[in-house]
C-alpha cells in the first residue's frame, strides 16, 4: 500500500536534511579544523576568533543533528529488533597483563622519563613512585567496585561504569567522569599520532640513510609504516570483537619484544655511563623539592593510568584464570575473574614503574646535556644513537613504533567505547553511537593540531579528573547500599582525593590547560543539562546557538585570513568562505526547526486505521 502524501513530504523534508546536514559537517569541521590551525599557529586569539570557532563547532554539531534525524525518524515507524551482543571470553591472566604493560608503557616513555630524570633529579624517582603507588591505591579500589558491581549483577566494564553503578545512569557525575575519560584517551591517542608522525618522516630516514637505505625505498617504507598503522588502527575500530584473538596473541607478542629492546637498550646506557649516578641526590629543579614532588607526580601519572584499560576488558576475559607463576608450583590453581583482573592491574603498575625507574636511572648515568635533551623531539633516539650508536638507534626505534601502536590503537578504543557508552546509556542517538569510531577519529584529527606538551597535560588533567569521581564512586557505591561510613571508606576517600590534588597541581605547569580542562568539564555539564531535554531540546538548542552566532559574528567581526588546507581545497576566496559560514549558520537551523515540525506534527501523528 503507498505511503499517505503528509509521509512522502515527512521523507523528503527528511532527506533535504540528511544532504544538509552532510554537507554542513564537512564544511564546518574543515573550517573549524583551519581555524584552530592558524590560532595554533598564531599562539594568540582575539574575541572575533572565538566566536568563529564557536560557530564553527555549532553548525558541525548542528550538521551532525540534521544527519542523525533520519535514521532517527525511521527508526520510529520502522524499528527492528535489536540483537543482543553476545561476548565471548577470549582472554586469561597472561594476555590481560600484556595488555596492561602494552598500554601503560608507550610512546610518551621515550620522550617524558629522559627530559624528566635530567630536569628533575631524585624529585623525579619520587614522583614515579608516588604516582605508582597511587595507581596502586586506585588498582585495588577498581578491584573492591567491580567485586561490589558483579555482586549486583550490573555492568562494569571500564572505570565510568562504576561511578554509573552507584550513582545512577541519569547523573551529572557519571555524564562527566566519561566524558572526562573520552577526551584524556583521545588527546593521548592524538600525542601519540603526533610523535608518530614525526619520527616516521623526521627520523626514520635519518636512521634508514645511515643503513644505506635511500631514494624510492627509503619513501616506500616510509610510508608502508605510515598505512599500516592507519590500516591496522581501522580494521580493529570496524573487526573488534573478531580480531579479539588475533589482538590478543600480537599484543603478547609485541610487549614481549618492547620489554626486551627497553630493558637491553636501558642495560646498555647505563654501562657505558658506567651506571654514574652522581648528581642524583643534588635537586636542581628550582622551586623546593617537595612542593615540585606534588607538581611532577601530576605530571608523571601519564605513564600509568594506562593500568585501566584492563577493566575495559571485563566482557572479554574468562571467568577464571591461572595465574603464571604461582599454577606452576598449585597445579589446577585458578582466580576468579573479580580477583585476577586486579591482580593484573597492580602488576601493571609495577613492572612499569621498574622499567621506567631503571630507564630513567640508566639515562641519567650517562649525564646527557640538559639543553640537547629538551630540544630534541624524541630524546629516548638521540640517546641511542649518541651513546650507543646506529644500530641501538635502529633497535629503539623498533621499539618506538611498537610502543606507539601499543599506545594508540588501545587509547583510540578506548575513547570509542566511552563515546559509544553515551549512546548506549541514550545521551546520543544510536545511529550516532554507532558511528562513535568516525567521531573519534575527527576529534583526534583537530586535537592533533596541537603542541606534544598540551596533549600531555590536558590528558594528565582530564585523566585525574576523572579517575577522582571515579574512585569516589566506591564510598557512594556502600552509600547506596545503605552502608554507614566506616574504615572501608578511607582508601577510597584519599585516592580521589589525591587525583584531584595531582590533577589541580597541573596548574603550576600550565596554567591554560587547566582553564581549558575546567571548562571542558563545565561544558560537559552544560551537555547533560541540554541531552536532559531530549532529542527536541538539543535540536531546539543547537538552533538557537547557531542562529545567535549570527550577531556575534556581526558585534566582533574576524580579519578575513587566507585559506587553510581545507578550504585551499574549494575554488572559492577566503572573503566567500567566509560568507558560506554565516549562510550555513542560517540555513542549516531553520532545516533543523522545520525537520522538528515534521517530527512533532507528521511522523508522530498517528495514522488512520488502515493506513
Amino acid at each position: 500500500m503507498p505511503l499517505p502524501k503528509r509521509y512522502i513530504g515527512a521523507l523528503a523534508v527528511k532527506v533535504v536534511a540528511l544532504v544538509v546536514g552532510l554537507a554542513v559537517s564537512v564544511y564546518a569541521t574543515g573550517y573549524l579544523y583551519d581555524e584552530v590551525t592558524y590560532l595554533a599557529q598564531r599562539g594568540a586569539a582575539s574575541l572575533g576568533d572565538v566566536v568563529v570557532v564557536v560557530a564553527a563547532m555549532s553548525l558541525a554539531l548542528t550538521g551532525v543533528a540534521l544527519i542523525a534525524s533520519l535514521p532517527e525518524s525511521l527508526r520510529v515507524r520502522f524499528r527492528r529488533p535489536r540483537r543482543a551482543h553476545r561476548f565471548k571470553p577470549v582472554y586469561g591472566f597472561g594476555t590481560v597483563l600484556a595488555i596492561g604493560v602494552g598500554a601503560t608503557l608507550g610512546s610518551p616513555l621515550f620522550i617524558l622519563i629522559p627530559q624528566n630524570i635530567v630536569q628533575y633529579e631524585f624529585v623525579s624517582l619520587g614522583s614515579l613512585l608516588a604516582a605508582a603507588l597511587l595507581s596502586v591505591l586506585m588498582a585495588k579500589v577498581y578491584a573492591d567496585m567491580y567485586s561490589e558491581s558483579r555482586n549486583r549483577g550490573m555492568d562494569a566494564v571500564g572505570g565510568p561504569s562504576f561511578t554509573k553503578t552507584a550513582v545512577g545512569v541519569r547523573s551529572v557525575r557519571y555524564f562527566v567522569s566519561r566524558v572526562s575519560m573520552w577526551v584524556a584517551n583521545t588527546a593521548l591517542a592524538a600525542y601519540s599520532k603526533i610523535v608518530f608522525l614525526i619520527f616516521d618522516f623526521e627520523y626514520l630516514p635519518g636512521i634508514l640513510t645511515g643503513f644505506g637505505v635511500r631514494g624510492q625505498a627509503e619513501v616506500l617504507i616510509i610510508y608502508a609504516i605510515a598505512i599500516s598503522l592507519i590500516a591496522w588502527t581501522v580494521l580493529d575500530s570496524l573487526y573488534e570483537q573478531r580480531l579479539l584473538s588475533f589482538t590478543g596473541l600480537l599484543q603478547i607478542f609485541l610487549t614481549v619484544i618492547f620489554v626486551a629492546i627497553l630493558l637491553y637498550d636501558s642495560a646498555l646506557l647505563g654501562s657505558v655511563g658506567h651506571w654514574n649516578l652522581s648528581g642524583l641526590l643534588s635537586y636542581t629543579g628550582g622551586s623546593s623539592w617537595p612542593y615540585a614532588l606534588v607538581i611532577n607526580t601530576g605530571y608523571l601519572y601519564l605513564l600509568f593510568f594506562g593500568f585501566q584499560e584492563i577493566q575495559s576488558l571485563e566482557r572479554d576475559v574468562h571467568d577464571s584464570s591461572s595465574v603464571v607463576p604461582v599454577s606452576w608450583i598449585k597445579k589446577g590453581y585458578k582466580l576468579g575473574k573479580a580477583s585476577y583482573l586486579g591482580v593484573a592491574m597492580i602488576l601493571t603498575v609495577v613492572i612499569a614503574a621498574a622499567i621506567n625507574i631503571f630507564y630513567g636511572l640508566a639515562v641519567f648515568s650517562v649525564h646527557p646535556g640538559y639543553s640537547a635533551v629538551m630540544q630534541v623531539q624524541i630524546p629516548a633516539l638521540y640517546l641511542a644513537s649518541d651513546y650507543l650508536g646506529p644500530a641501538q638507534e635502529l633497535l629503539m626505534a623498533i621499539a618506538f613504533l611498537i610502543a606507539t601502536v601499543t599506545t594508540f590503537v588501545p587509547a583510540f578504543l578506548a575513547a570509542t567505547r566511552h563515546l559509544a557508552a553515551l549512546g548506549e546509556d541514550g545521551y546520543m542517538p544510536s545511529s550516532l553511537a554507532s558511528l562513535s569510531w568516525l567521531f573519534t577519529l575527527v576529534s583526534i584529527f583537530l586535537l592533533a593540531v596541537g603542541n606534544q606538551n598540551f596533549l600531555v597535560e590536558i590528558t594528565d588533567f582530564m585523566v585525574l579528573a576523572s579517575l577522582g569521581i571515579i574512585s569516589l564512586s566506591a564510598i557512594w557505591l556502600r552509600r547506596s547500599r545503605g552502608v554507614a561510613y566506616g574504615r572501608a571508606d578511607i582508601l577510597p576517600a584519599v585516592v580521589g582525593v589525591s587525583c584531584f590534588i595531582a590533577g589541580g597541581a597541573v596548574y603550576f605547569i600550565s596554567s591554560s590547560v587547566v582553564v581549558f580542562g575546567a571548562l571542558a568539564i563545565l561544558f560537559a555539564y552544560l551537555a547533560f543539562d541540554i541531552l536532559e531535554l531530549g532529542a527536541l531540546g538539543v535540536q531546539l538548542f543547537l538552533s538557537v546557538l547557531s542562529l545567535a552566532c549570527l550577531p556575534l559574528l556581526e558585534l566582533f567581526p574576524q580579519v578575513v585570513q587566507a585559506k587553510g588546507q581545507f578550504l585551499s581545497l574549494l575554488p572559492i576566496s577566503a572573503a566567500d568562505a567566509q560568507a558560506a559560514l554565516w549562510g550555513m549558520l542560517i540555513v542549516a537551523p531553520v532545516i533543523l526547526l522545520l525537520n522538528l515540525y515534521v517530527d512533532a506534527s507528521v511522523l508522530n501523528r498517528r495514522s488512520p486505521a488502515g493506513s
